[in-house]
């Protein structure tokens, strides 16, 4: 098999110079181009470094076939989303630490608790919703613990009885 190859210099500050070689089975038309091509390598290494090691594609948390798929998925829609929203803001390339702080920053900075009841939204804050519990009667508050943990259990358990493909 035929091996084309450019040879690169490049020329530091100090003065000092250093070839390397870019070989390629492709026959080579243009020597920019293809150095330039290169130039994509250290983008997309960091780029598959970014997914492989902070995106939680190695921690399967169960052992079922459709959750692994669900969770391989989901992270590389939100990874796929993420890029597409940093290239339409312009956001610059990577850093060793851009995934984590960019998800930082798109995390919600405000809770709320949304009521839905008879068609009615309620849109409190943390502390609104206390402060509508807590003068409530005893047998009132009860009820209301009750609901909130079943309804929590219920959460919980969600994914248990998950079925395969």
């Amino acid at each position: 098999m035929p091996i084309h190859a450019v040879v690169n210099r490049e020329i530091y500050s100090d003065g000092h110079r250093e070839h390397w070689v870019l070989p390629d089975t492709a026959p080579i038309p243009e020597p920019m181009a293809t150095r330039q091509e290169y130039g994509l390598r250290t983008s997309i290494e960091e780029r598959h470094r970014q997914l492989k090691c902070f995106s939680d594609l190695a921690g399967f948390t169960s052992r079922r076939y459709s959750l692994v798929v669900n969770q391989v998925v989901f992270v590389l829609l939100m990874y796929s989303l993420l890029q597409w929203y940093w290239q339409r803001i312009r956001r610059p390339e990577f850093n060793p630490r851009t995934t984590a702080r960019a998800l930082d920053q798109l995390r919600p900075t405000m809770t709320v608790i949304l009521i839905f009841y008879q068609g009615y939204v309620a849109r409190l804050a943390p502390l609104e919703y206390q402060e509508l519990l807590l003068p409530l009667e005893e047998e009132a508050r009860r009820k209301i613990l009750a609901k909130t943990r079943r309804l929590r259990r219920g959460l919980t358990h969600q994914l248990d009885h998950a079925r395969s493909p």
